[in-house]
């Protein structure tokens, strides 16, 4: 397999999203400037009556991180990967772009065990996603790029997406899923995919596939937990699992965490990986147990 990637073709997408999120989230003096800001705050700070919720903090502004090979091509193919979860579950206030491609590739620099579960799961999801198979080896988390001196790391070829930019949690720990923070947050995400243009979307938490399906125009399954779909205008492959820190039998970060990864998330994204290199999809994949479980079991801790 050959791989490449378009790196102005990055820097471009990059610059057009932080003109974006600088008109519409988070300005250039560092300020939020969502006009919904008001309207997610409340939801969450108040209860229905109007009466303080002083157990609740939030925190506004938490952009997105865009790999610098994002643009990556595997023998000739487009294999654009965008990752959306729910929010980062940190009260951290405005978070650029900059700060957090900083964050993921530290995160890099850990090894696999020393990631928590949900950069443990997005690793084996992005290495599945370009043909490598789960593990926690480092060879296995590089790509060789005709154009790069050395090894690129896988992330610092994708982009993670949060459907909500803004966090809250109760008492410090546990992150609150709120509609309203949802739906005022979705154009954002919407703009974020027409920038990027992913050919392969990896959707984590059951509870952030209930809110996207609402850009999605037309879907076709090809596999279980995989369709070919037309997402905020864009065409691409959505690959949907459970949260990679889910409780129980639905956890697949850690690769001892339970069959989930092997015959949910790996048969599904095996199958991405072959449609995006324009290969007709296998069949066999009648294993693969179907997505359903209580939302409320999706947790993502900290990265």
């Amino acid at each position: 397999m050959t791989a490449a990637s378009d790196t102005l073709a990055t820097a471009g997408r990059i610059e057009r999203l932080r003109q974006y999120m600088g008109a519409q989230v988070l300005g250039s003096s560092g300020e939020c400037v969502c006009r919904k800001l008001g309207s997610c705050r409340r939801s969450v700070l108040f209860d229905r009556h109007g009466a303080p919720r002083p157990e609740v903090s939030f925190a506004a502004g938490q952009l997105s991180h865009v790999g610098r090979h994002y643009d990556l091509t595997l023998d000739g193919v487009p294999c654009r990967i965008l990752v959306i979860a729910m929010d980062t579950a940190r009260l951290r206030e405005h978070v650029k772009l900059e700060q957090r491609h900083a964050e993921v590739m530290q995160s890099a620099e850990l090894p696999f065990t020393g990631r928590n579960a949900h950069m443990q799961g997005t690793t084996s999801a992005l290495r599945l996603a370009v043909g490598h198979e789960p593990g926690d080896d480092r060879e296995g988390e590089q790509l060789r790029l005709s154009e790069a001196r050395q090894p690129v790391h896988l992330f610092d070829a994708y982009a993670m997406a949060n459907l909500r930019l803004c966090s809250a949690m109760a008492d410090g720990e546990s992150s609150l899923s709120k509609a309203t923070m949802s739906r005022n947050c979705l154009p954002h995400l919407a703009a974020t995919i027409k920038i990027l243009e992913p050919t392969l979307c990896i959707v984590q938490g059951v509870q952030v596939n209930k809110v996207i399906t609402e850009l999605i125009s037309r879907r076709r399954q090809v596999a279980p937990h995989l369709t070919q779909a037309r997402v905020a205008g864009v065409d691409t492959l959505v690959a949907t699992f459970t949260n990679p820190s889910a409780r129980g039998s639905y956890r697949w970060g850690p690769l001892n965490g339970g069959p989930y990864l092997y015959e949910t998330v790996a048969a599904a994204l095996r199958v991405a990986h072959q449609l995006v290199a324009g290969a007709p999809a296998p069949a066999g994949n009648a294993n693969v147990h179907p997505q359903r479980r209580p939302a409320a079991l999706d947790r993502q801790p900290p990265r």
